[in-house]
């Protein structure tokens, strides 16, 4: 599992600028999901967007997809949104559950 988180911050170091930029759109998309009506900022969803484009891509290395994935690679950045976007829902989903009222 340590070789897996390794590799993905690998990944995002090596694609530093479309990482937290699609960190920031999938976390704001995730958010809103999670919470419609509620307020929020451009760190909180940074931070809900890279937790969980790590959280994604972690999970889906460790499934095995990135093989699948890899045959397809012209399809990198819609594969990078979908996985980024479903992890980005579970961490704003755990954040909402956990926050005090």
């Amino acid at each position: 599992m340590k070789e897996i988180a390794i590799e993905v911050l690998g990944y995002f170091q090596g694609n530093l600028l479309a990482a937290l930029a699609v960190a920031f759109l999938m976390g704001l998309l995730a958010n809103k999901t999670v919470d419609k009506w509620g307020k929020g900022n451009i760190i909180l969803y940074l931070v809900i967007g890279a937790l969980g484009s790590f959280v994604g891509q972690f999970a889906s290395r460790y499934i095995g997809l990135k093989g699948i994935l890899d045959q397809v690679a012209g399809l990198w950045l819609l594969f990078d949104l979908v996985i980024a976007y479903l992890g980005s829902f579970v961490v704003a989903t755990l954040f909402h559950m956990l926050k005090p009222q």
